[in-house]
């Protein structure tokens, strides 16, 4: 099977990280276009006001998380990879589909669940509702 365009979400996770390493190999090995997205409940940005409703540790976090995902995507990509760095604000697993289906990309590659068990239960997991609803093949490296 021949792929021509790979679509990995990313955070600044360590599960994240190893689904971007394999993904841009196997981009580099395939000649696939990679597109990289970072999915954020919110951005510093969301709120105009001057005087931001999100406490500093949130907002703080929301920026150190978007740096050190950039950080983490260019150290990890390969000179000769064909990559595009998008992002959403949004509910992930839901601007990940839609994303999806906008760019048709020929399989996703994402990581396992950053979720400990019991957080996993309560919480859901990205990688497992990818799987269930996605409309093109899925991979989770673990």
């Amino acid at each position: 099977m021949k792929l021509s365009r790979i679509l990995v979400p990313v955070d600044a996770s360590d599960t994240s990280k190893r689904a971007l390493k394999f993904a841009a190999n196997l981009a580099d090995e395939m000649g696939a276009k990679l597109d990289v997205l970072h999915v954020t409940y919110f951005t510093s940005e969301t709120d105009a006001q001057e005087e931001s409703w999100l406490p500093d540790d949130i907002a703080g976090d929301v920026r150190s998380d978007e740096a050190a995902t950039q950080t983490m995507v260019k150290g990890c990509m390969p000179d000769d990879v064909d990559y595009a760095y998008h992002t959403r604000t949004g509910m992930p697993v839901e601007e990940i589909l839609q994303f999806a289906e906008e760019s048709l990309p020929d399989l996703i590659v994402t990581g396992g669940r950053g979720l400990g068990v019991v957080e996993g239960f309560f919480a859901g997991s990205v990688s497992q509702e990818l799987v269930e609803r996605a409309q093109t093949a899925v991979m989770v490296v673990k």
